[in-house]
């Protein structure tokens, strides 16, 4: 695993503070935060392969404000990996 530092507002570390412990939900802060990054990946997964899949020869003016490139790994006949993209439109941008 490898470390990763993120801030996060004191009123996340007191609900945090909450859920973990001995009477906590959870054994650790980090046991906590794996799980939530987990669960939102798996969301954000499904909600991505869900979206309207285009081809870029489809695309005529591919414009990096309303298409997104996302890599994916899939192998040839060989079954040596070839690094491929998926195309997306971007419908909404999530503003924070």
């Amino acid at each position: 695993m490898k470390i990763v530092t993120v801030n996060i507002p004191d009123s996340f570390l007191d609900s945090i503070k909450k859920l973990v412990g001995e009477n906590g939900l959870y054994p650790s802060r980090s046991e906590l935060i794996r799980v939530a990054v987990r669960e939102f990946l798996l969301k954000e997964l499904a909600l991505a392969n869900r979206m309207a899949k285009y081809k870029e020869s489809e695309i005529k003016d591919f414009d990096e404000k309303n298409y997104v490139r996302v890599p994916i790994k899939t192998t040839d006949e060989n079954d040596e990996p070839v690094r491929e993209f998926k195309t997306y439109k971007i419908v909404r941008r999530l503003e924070y």
